[in-house]
């Protein structure tokens, strides 16, 4: 019979224990009266994990279908009533609802150590399946078992969405009776609290979403609209999950229509935002804004641009990485794997300095117009710094600028084909633009200097090219100059430059998106 993957629960064959639960209807809900109708299906969740929402969302539209053939259908949940029903609401959920109270007594019962478990009763009140965690195929298995049950053959199926498979959470049943409660207890006074209970946080405070709040930030669009599913459990990004994100991570709603064109642009299939999401390494989803809105909005393009200080660069960033862990749930220890990370990944949103910059800015340089909003993502580690206070010519400064960033990523690791990205301080720019250097220039410069012998580079982890390079051939840190992208940030004064380094290995380009309203 289907297991799903690894857990404990009741074997097939066992006499299925009484439910010990409250519906919506006044009343306890009895094992007999879901069974009497032909079998029942039983899906034990939480609030708190995000499997159990997934298992939700990919079941929920069918159980209707499975209603009318004489499959009872009923989320067992391991929370309040009150919280149940707003959960089912919200994943689409048109099952029955229950409710469990601490100690959790059903699911004691049908011995869970893991949520979501799907438990399938055949008539006679025996266990005659059970999945444990999300596992599509063996769910399947279970609908059609259900099927040959009831005597009715093409019970519609969950799709087969990625991921077929994902470990549950902790069934509170199983759980220490103390935090379990902790976990479980009605909304406190203590509202920031109860977000970190909920995991609605990033390891900071949040903003509780309230519905007025998420009404603001919506600004009267459509709340159901849809901008994708965000990777890696594929949530779906309708335009209120995305505000509520907004909300949580303290966005004015002036700021929503960047949050949503960011968001846009890092669903786009070519920004490999799943590749992003789950890999060990450290990268993070880098926001560039160019445009007149970095001024309507009050984006920080000088002193600090990469620091702490600004509402606007904090939030907007914030808001997007909220949306990978909430919606995509790609939370740190989790499907997030990676093995440091940065404080990028907390948040990382910058404005191009247009008005100081010798160049033209990166949204014209990528094909738009200078009076278009444009935001630009890109998957980028942590800042560098590079300081440079003692360069007299614009070769001597380029020649820093380029050497700095020879162990990005790797010491021997070359070529890069992913961007890096230099983030030039205004006082470097002066430089470049009184010996009329174009940013074209400075990239091939760039490119051209940094180069060591493939015979140095062999030295511990290398690229294929390299070992199968000449010995003595010359290889470039960058794969071409396109590699190299170039923009203007920072305070007046101080000579300090940075390079971010790439994401490599997962093909993740560089995606532009004009801003645009919801």
């Amino acid at each position: 019979m289907p297991q799903g993957l690894p857990g404990a629960g009741l074997a097939p064959g066992s006499p299925a224990p009484a439910l010990q639960v409250t519906g919506v209807d006044p009343g306890m809900v009895s094992l007999g009266d879901l069974v009497a109708r032909g079998c029942a299906l039983l899906v034990f969740v939480s609030e708190e994990c995000p499997t159990s929402a997934m298992a939700l969302r990919n079941l929920g539209p069918l159980c209707r279908n499975w209603e009318q053939a004489g499959l009872a259908v009923t989320a067992v949940f391991e929370d309040p009533l009150d919280r149940a029903i707003r959960v089912a609401r919200r994943t689409g959920w048109t099952g029955g609802v229950v409710s469990q109270e601490p100690p959790y007594e059903t699911s004691r019962a049908y011995g869970l150590l893991a949520v979501p478990t799907t438990v399938l009763v055949d008539r006679a009140g025996v266990v005659a399946g059970t999945v444990v965690g999300w596992d599509q195929p063996a769910i399947g298995a279970l609908i059609e078992q259900a099927g040959t049950l009831l005597g009715t053959a093409g019970l519609p199926l969950p799709p087969p969405v990625e991921p077929l498979r994902r470990p549950g959470c902790s069934s509170k049943a199983a759980m220490d009776p103390g935090v379990a409660a902790a976990i479980s207890r009605p909304a406190a006074d203590d509202e920031m609290e109860e977000m970190f209970e909920r995991g609605w946080t990033d390891g900071l405070p949040v903003v509780p979403p309230t519905r007025q709040r998420v009404e603001a930030m919506l600004g009267g669009a459509d709340g159901a609209v849809s901008l994708g599913l965000v990777p890696p459990s594929m949530g779906e990004a309708t335009l209120e999950r995305v505000a509520a994100c907004a909300v949580l991570a303290g966005c004015r709603p002036a700021y929503f229509p960047v949050v949503v064109t960011a968001a846009r642009a890092m669903l786009d299939p070519a920004f490999n935002l799943h590749g992003q999401a789950v890999t060990t390494q450290p990268a993070g989803q880098l926001v560039i804004v160019n445009g007149p809105v970095r001024r309507a909005i009050g984006l920080n393009i000088g002193m600090g641009a990469l620091g702490p200080g600004s509402r606007a660069n904090l939030t907007i960033g914030r808001a997007e990485r909220l949306i990978v862990t909430l919606i995509g749930g790609a939370m740190p220890g989790t499907l997030d794997r990676a093995t440091l990370g940065h404080m990028g990944k907390v948040g990382f949103c910058i404005a191009e300095d247009e008005e100081t910059s010798p160049w033209e800015p990166l949204h014209v340089e990528r094909g738009f117009e200078p009076g278009q909003s444009v935001v630009t993502l890109i998957g980028s580690d942590a800042p560098q710094n590079i300081s440079d206070h003692r360069s007299r010519t614009p070769e001597d400064l380029a020649y820093i600028l380029a050497w700095a960033a020879a162990s990005a990523w790797s010491t021997n690791w070359w070529p890069l084909a992913e961007p890096s990205v230099f983030v030039i301080c205004p006082e470097h720019a002066e430089m470049f633009r009184a010996a009329g250097w174009s940013k074209q220039r400075l990239r091939e410069f760039m490119f051209d200097a940094v180069r060591r012998p493939a015979s140095e580079l062999r030295r511990g982890e290398t690229t294929p090219f390299v070992a199968s390079a000449d010995p003595a051939a010359a290889i470039p840190k960058w794969a071409s100059p396109d590699a190299i992208v170039l923009l203007v940030a920072g305070g007046e004064a101080g000579r300090y430059s940075a390079v971010l380094g790439p994401c490599t290995g997962m093909g993740a380009q560089i995606i532009s998106r004009e801003v645009e309203s919801p």
